[in-house]
């Protein structure tokens, strides 16, 4: 058996997740629900236990509360607070920092953020979700030269607002093939959103011409100013239609010469397209892969192949590790624990076949797990400390 590389003693940037809910459900039937996409009753309910990632993460929750059962860690967890839960899961875990994507949950449902990073001791940095707050700007504003001016506002005055980048669902409203339109066709799609608005109080933005207008505006302020954009890439509830988001679909993205100094993460491994996803992080430049250990709910084995194939083929430089946890803490701890021990199986794997030494992997680990996501979202000096 090769030598395991002990990644056990590096402080995590989590590259890629979400607030924590502030009030946390313990009900197992809730409690359940939050481990699986699909929007299925039976499934959220009862075959969601039935899982590998699940009864995995039960266990491990069991040990770390010195309990037996399921109905005993909820009984644990809902005598606690979500700081007191977050203090322990994360120090426990080792957090070092965490990048937020703001739009889920929604921000009245999640823990203050002064709260979060007193109890978790971890740095903080945000992002701006393009489509959840293009919609709000929608219901704002009646003409379409009022909308884009507002738009333009918004994109120029990212950092001055608290974020590091920006967050797309693309793959959630129309797809990542994002496509140059015409001014006419722009104008009448916005008016199909404001009538959509009208009519029913609300928009989704799934008006193609105008969500891919509008990711055009936002990908030239992320060039100009240098900032990372993440992208939803494959897994995901049923919103997303698997066959318009692989991460192939971005090629006109990538080939763009003025978008090349705007940086590109695609998350959730792009699972099931991971071998795809580590391609572009070998070919393109501005491409990262980030390597998700809390979502996909995936068993070790098909985490392993994921991180085999990334690690197989792409520059350490460009993959960074994430857990995509939300709304409970659980998530962001076990996909960093889990995330560590994938990562130091397969480099202890290269290491055994002579393709790295020892150091070369360990450093390889450190960037993967740290350095990279420090370096590409400007994290305080301290957050690796």
């Amino acid at each position: 058996m090769p030598q395991i590389i002990d990644l056990s003693d590096v402080r995590v940037i989590d590259n890629h997740c979400h607030a924590i809910e502030a009030v946390q459900q313990n009900e197992i039937a809730i409690f359940r629900s939050f481990f699986t996409e699909s929007p299925d009753a039976q499934i959220q309910r009862s075959d969601v236990a039935e899982t590998a990632f699940y009864r995995r993460l039960i266990r491990a929750m069991a040990k770390f509360y010195g309990v037996t059962t399921e109905e005993e860690v909820l009984r644990v967890r809902e005598q606690q607070s979500v700081e007191s839960l977050v203090n322990r899961l994360f120090h426990d875990a080792a957090i070092g920092g965490v990048v937020i994507d703001t739009g889920y949950p929604a921000p009245e449902n999640a823990m203050d953020v002064k709260a979060f990073r007193t109890a978790s001791g971890s740095d903080y940095v945000a992002l701006l979700r393009l489509e959840v707050t293009f919609q709000k700007l929608i219901t704002q504003h009646g003409t379409y030269d009022d909308f884009i001016g507002a738009v333009h506002q918004l994109l120029s005055s990212v950092r001055s607002a608290g974020f590091v980048g920006f967050k797309s669902i693309a793959a959630y409203r129309t797809g990542l093939q994002i496509q140059r339109w015409s001014l006419k066709e722009a104008q009448e799609s916005f008016t199909q959103a404001r009538k959509e608005f009208t009519t029913s109080g609300t928009v989704r933005l799934g008006h193609k011409p105008l969500l891919d207008t509008l990711l055009h505006l936002a990908f030239e302020s992320a060039a100009a100013q240098e900032l990372p954009v993440q992208f939803h890439v494959g897994y995901g509830d049923p919103d997303v239609d698997l066959r318009q988001a692989s991460p192939l679909e971005l090629r006109s993205i990538f080939e763009e010469p003025a978008y090349r100094s705007m940086p590109i993460v695609l998350l959730h491994s792009c699972w099931p397209y991971f071998r795809e996803g580590a391609y572009l992080a070998a070919i393109y430049g501005n491409a990262y892969l980030d390597l998700s250990y809390g979502i996909p709910f995936l068993s070790v084995g098909e985490m392993t192949s994921v991180t085999r194939a990334a690690l197989g083929s792409a520059p350490f430089t460009k993959l960074m590790y994430s857990s995509d946890g939300v709304r409970v803490p659980e998530l962001h701890w076990i996909g960093a624990h889990e995330g560590r021990r994938a990562i130091g199986t397969v480099l202890s794997e290269l290491v055994a076949d002579g393709d790295l030494s020892s150091n070369e992997a360990r450093r390889a680990g450190e960037m993967i797990l740290r350095d990279n996501a420090l370096k590409l979202y400007g994290f305080p000096s301290g957050a690796s400390a």
